[in-house]
């Protein structure tokens, strides 16, 4: 079976394989106790290798440690994607808390502490926004963007004074887009720091004017804000 992007990111395309889907399932009994019935994550084996875990893009360690259900283990938030991940089972841990991530960090090595049975990555992805959890087999990670260090592209998080001036010019020539007034969008789209606001400006931009809607400032999109005015 074919793995899913984010999983060939965090094992390095290490050979791994699905031992257990999320959702409801049969409880397992283990030597440090049983397991939920209901499985918020995937477990991968790795041919009970302790394979190397990386991050998959710029992130923050939230927390790491050690808990009775998972083990030793590292939560990491991804501002871009909106989700934080769980890494649970892991052997050992080489990451810190509030550590920064870029793609390729080690967060630590397969094991199986915890509740399990075997060597495995338990991985778990909650919506930052709702606070639900995903089911990783069906999370569709954009691969097209999936290299925002690049200059040429500025992404939700990103503070600079290109961003400043662009608030400026959506607060000033598109305020009509969520906004009775133009004060009231100087208001939503001040400073120069790349946040939700400005991301849905982006958004609506491109969606209006015929790019895909993923509230990216790439090229593409730099030279279609250029076309209508915007000149930095």
């Amino acid at each position: 079976m074919k793995m899913s992007k984010i999983t060939n990111l965090i094992f390095n395309n290490e050979k791994h394989y699905i031992t257990s889907s999320y959702g409801y399932r049969k409880s397992i009994n283990t030597q440090n106790g049983t397991t939920n019935s209901f499985h918020n994550g995937t477990d991968y084996g790795t041919n009970s290798k302790k394979l190397p875990q990386y991050a998959i893009e710029d992130g923050i360690v939230l927390s790491c440690g050690t808990d009775k259900l998972g083990g030793k283990f590292v939560w990491v938030k991804y501002p871009r994607l909106n989700v934080k991940m769980l890494h649970y089972h892991l052997n050992k841990i080489s990451c810190k808390v509030n550590q920064n991530l870029t793609k390729g960090t080690l967060l630590g090595y397969t094991g199986k502490s915890g509740m399990a049975t075997g060597i495995h990555l338990h991985l778990s992805i909650v919506n930052l926004s709702n606070g639900k959890y995903l089911n990783p087999e069906t999370y569709v990670y954009n691969e097209e963007i999936k290299n925002t260090n690049n200059k040429n592209y500025y992404k939700k998080g990103d503070r600079n004074e290109y961003i400043k001036n662009l608030c400026s010019w959506f607060a000033k020539n598109y305020w009509g887009y969520f906004c009775k007034n133009e004060k009231e969008a100087h208001k939503l789209l001040d400073g120069n720091l790349f946040g939700p606001y400005l991301e849905k400006w982006v958004k609506e931009f491109q969606k209006r004017t015929g790019l895909k809607s993923d509230g990216l400032i790439g090229p593409l999109t730099k030279n279609k804000l250029k076309s209508y005015g915007f000149n930095y």
